[in-house]
């Protein structure tokens, strides 16, 4: 039998990030080794016990267990709504402006297939969430990398797009608070980033799952900025905010239009969120204010630990201004992050090389703050 030959999607895609990191952690398991996985994002800390009691009382009801409305129930929508007034201070209507999704990873993807086709620029962050270049070559479009950089605090700097980019750029991921450098974006940069892309006719997809996870800033919604709501869709998550990352549900706001193009795309691929875990979101966003405080004062406390321990070990430029991250430049004596990184496997600790997070992401590694004090205690002592 011929070799199978696969799609130039496929083969452009390379190995994911994380799926890479999980084939090394198999490995380790598989020899019996014992480490401590600073590496993904994913919360240790239990989702809220409301939460799961009404996701398991949900799931016996008979509507539950059928298809999903592709939209999403009226009652989540309107709980977002509710959040959202109550949040941010900005209004959006359930019926046209919500759109409910399996994960905000699953509506960031599948949102370039409504907006770019072959060959147009889509602008992604370097370092940035891998999901975003993902999107990109799924949609055949052209990759422009826009650094992030230590002198600008991790904002982009627009003035450094090429103008044959911008004028050709039909889509732009930026993501704040930020993965993986834990930046916060202020307002004056979010009112450069409306009005650079209201010039252009870029629209903007916000990655906004990590707003609830801050310290000193808090964050904004984009959709708080005057003239967003013409080129926005703001995508956000439970996984974060909840820890609710293996339920898969978060969503997407905005513009109406996008919103429209987006479920479009949706009704496609898959048939709905299931409904008992709808109830559970809806329930979370209604119930669960003190929850997410308490949240926050966990991975701040874990925060402050392990930055004041990186420092004593001698690493002092370190980063960790918000989510559940602490990004940090590697000792000079290794000329990688994937040097470092492997450096650290070989002491028993999983973190994540930055290089992994685009071009602009080399001389960082990214830890994760997802494991309990005593674990990053004893990551730091090795």
């Amino acid at each position: 039998m011929e070799k199978f030959i696969f799609s130039s999607r496929v083969r452009n895609l390379g190995n994911y990030l994380f799926a890479e990191i999980d084939k090394e952690k198999k490995l380790l398991k598989e020899k019996g080794k014992d480490f401590i996985d600073l590496s993904v994002g994913d919360p240790d800390v239990l989702a809220p016990q409301g939460v799961i009691e009404v996701l398991y009382n949900s799931a016996k009801e008979k509507e539950n267990q059928k298809y999903a409305l592709d939209q999403g129930k009226i009652e989540l929508r309107r709980a977002i709504k509710e959040w959202c007034r109550k949040r941010f201070g900005i209004k959006v209507d359930e019926e046209k402006d919500i759109l409910p999704l399996i994960g905000s990873k699953e509506g960031l993807v599948h949102f370039a297939l409504a907006i770019v086709d072959k060959d147009d620029y889509i602008i992604i962050p370097s370092p940035g969430y891998p999901g975003y270049r993902g999107a990109a070559i799924l949609a055949e479009a052209k990759i422009y990398e826009l650094p992030l950089k230590r002198n600008n605090n991790f904002l982009p700097d627009l003035d450094e797009i090429p103008i044959e980019v911008r004028n050709k750029a039909k889509l732009i991921y930026l993501n704040y608070p930020n993965n993986p450098t834990t930046a916060v974006a202020d307002r004056g940069f979010l009112e450069r980033l409306v009005n650079f892309c209201c010039k252009y006719g870029i629209i903007i997809a916000y990655d906004n799952a990590y707003s609830e996870i801050y310290f000193e800033r808090k964050p904004l919604s984009l959709l708080e900025i005057e003239g967003a709501q013409e080129v926005t869709c703001e995508f956000h998550s439970f996984s974060k905010t909840f820890c609710m990352t293996g339920f898969r549900i978060g969503w997407a706001m905005g513009n109406r239009e996008l919103i429209g193009m987006l479920a479009k795309i949706k009704t496609n691929i898959d048939s709905g969120i299931f409904g008992a875990v709808q109830d559970a979101a809806t329930y979370a966003l209604r119930n669960e204010e003190g929850y997410v405080n308490n949240l926050r004062q966990i991975i701040k406390k874990r925060r402050d630990f392990f930055v004041e321990g990186l420092k004593r070990k001698g690493i002092d430029q370190v980063y960790a201004e918000s989510t559940f991250y602490v990004w940090a430049k590697i000792p000079s004596m290794f000329n990688s992050s994937l040097s470092f990184a492997k450096y650290l496997l070989k002491k028993g600790i999983v973190v994540t090389p930055g290089i992994g997070f685009g071009k602009y992401g080399e001389g960082f590694v990214r830890f994760a703050l997802t494991v309990e004090e005593e674990k990053l205690k004893e990551a730091l002592m090795r």
